[in-house]
């Protein structure tokens, strides 16, 4: 008789809660651009680490006197996951996350509903 092979699921421990708190506000500071344009307008780091948010804030000025106040990235610390809810700039945010060692499956993608998050299954929901 053959013996059939078992499957063994791996389960990626979580990282400490401190661990995301850091590779967060690392990788939030590292995707603030060099310059902004235009140059009246700067991208500002907001990190609230009672309540686990972390932000970069567009504000400023345009040329025509028109206010600029937006969040470009907005990450949450929520259950042992790190929530990504908005990403207005050019960068892969889970990708930088899961280089600083936060495992795929601890992050959430807030920024879409539901229903698609669960068609991308590398990413916790």
């Amino acid at each position: 008789m053959e013996s059939q092979s078992s499957v063994t699921l791996t389960h990626t421990p979580l990282i400490a809660h401190e661990a995301c708190q850091q590779a967060v506000i690392e990788t939030l500071l590292e995707a603030i651009p060099d310059q902004v344009i235009p140059d009246t307008l700067k991208i500002v780091p907001l990190f609230d680490l009672h309540y686990d948010r972390y932000q970069l804030l567009c504000q400023g000025w345009t040329e025509g006197e028109k206010r600029v106040f937006y969040p470009v990235i907005h990450i949450e610390l929520i259950e042992d996951k790190v929530w990504i809810q908005h990403n207005h700039s050019d960068r892969d945010i889970g990708a930088a996350l899961c280089d600083r060692g936060i495992p795929q499956s601890q992050i959430v993608l807030g920024l879409h509903p539901p229903s698609i998050r669960q068609l991308n299954p590398e990413y916790g929901s």
